[in-house]
């Protein structure tokens, strides 16, 4: 097996066929693997990154591609080098991209065999997040861990809530509490009352005509002064706008938008990755809080996707407690630590080893302690 780290633009985009063609090529191709979705994100995040883009061949075939980046950071306050995937806050899950059977095993044997003799001096810990239970990096580690004297680690660091989708929309009510039918029956009528309502999907070659309506309500949201908002940042903005102008990126992307009285007023974008709707953004004009436009938006929402034929609706990655009100069913994100046999390497090792201890035999000293919450 030969193994090239791609760590320059150039040699990014020239790798867009190949990288198409493996991730094709695999039983499930993740919208957030796609070569043009990585390309957007790298863009914003280039700027306080290194590209390590790590291609594992078989000859000249591609077997496997490990979309990652170089970061210098801290972990328990402890100055490491940092390899993760190139993490975007859009990024719903993350994983390498890979060819199925034994050459896949061998594939990744390889990389790691690499990272820890010719690229050792390169990082302290490789840091991967975002990873679902099913993905091809969870498999691999599981028939190779035992190969190597340091085993790389596996954790639920994280939930993601989901309404599974079968059924129809009158199920998933009647299965909620009265409290939560009688909530949705007043927002409806609190947002009838307020004049002409509308709410639009848009999609496909229409999706150009929401961006204007999309940005709009996100300068008028709350998230604008906290720094979070898609319009509060020129990068932040250009990523959602070099989404829309690609065509693979753009063909999965769906934005909803709701007018009052031909004015929007809130919004929603997603991305549909084969049966699972991932919600990626949601925002509503801060001046019309009283009257709930999110939350009658989430609900004309789900409507229109139950009996569609999708298996879950995501609300994507983070525990928001007003995505409890919608559901209490969630599934797991894992994350993997593998620890270099540098100096910082095994001191964070020992340091990460002792805070798991801690926490498991302590929780609520630990809590103190780390302020947990």
């Amino acid at each position: 097996m030969q193994i090239q780290c791609i760590d320059n633009n150039g040699d990014f985009l020239k790798l867009r066929d190949e990288w198409h063609a493996l991730w094709r090529g695999t039983a499930n191709p993740s919208y957030f693997l796609s070569h043009d979705w990585i390309r957007c994100c790298w863009q914003e995040l280039q700027s306080t990154n290194s590209l390590r883009i790590f291609v594992v061949r078989n000859g000249v075939q591609p077997v496997l591609i490990a979309p990652w980046m170089r970061s210098r950071g801290f972990q328990l306050k402890l100055p490491v080098k940092l390899l993760t995937f190139i993490d975007h806050p859009e990024t719903q899950a993350a994983d390498i991209i890979c060819m199925a059977g034994p050459q896949a095993d061998e594939a990744f044997g390889s990389l790691i065999r690499h990272l820890l003799r010719e690229g050792s001096s390169d990082w302290d810990l490789l840091a991967l997040d975002k990873i679902g239970s099913g993905s091809s990096i969870v498999q691999l580690l599981e028939r190779i861990q035992y190969s190597f004297r340091s085993r790389p680690q596996l954790r639920s660091d994280n939930k993601v809530f989901i309404i599974p989708l079968h059924g129809t929309w009158e199920e998933y009510q009647g299965a909620r509490s009265a409290r939560f039918r009688k909530t949705t029956r007043n927002v409806a009528n609190r947002m009838t009352r307020m004049g002409k309502v509308e709410v639009k999907c848009y999609s496909g070659m229409d999706i150009n005509d929401a961006v204007r309506k999309l940005f709009s309500v996100a300068d008028a949201s709350w998230k604008l002064s906290s720094g979070v908002a898609i319009t509060s940042s020129k990068g932040r903005t250009k990523f959602f706008e070099d989404l829309i102008a690609t065509a693979v990126t753009a063909k999965g992307l769906r934005i909803w938008i709701l007018e009052i009285n031909g004015k929007a007023i809130a919004s929603e974008t997603q991305v549909v990755d084969g049966r699972t709707v991932y919600a990626l953004r949601s925002d509503y004009d801060e001046r019309y809080a009283e009257s709930s436009p999110g939350a009658y938006l989430q609900i004309e929402i789900l409507k229109s996707l139950f009996g569609r034929g999708f298996q879950e609706y995501n609300f994507g990655v983070g525990l928001n407690p007003y995505k409890a009100r919608w559901t209490d069913q969630h599934v797991p994100l894992l994350s993997l630590r593998f620890y270099n046999e540098t100096f910082n390497g095994r001191l964070l090792r020992s340091l990460d080893h002792g805070k798991v201890l801690m926490r498991s035999r302590f929780p609520r000293l630990f809590d103190g302690l780390f302020q947990v919450k």
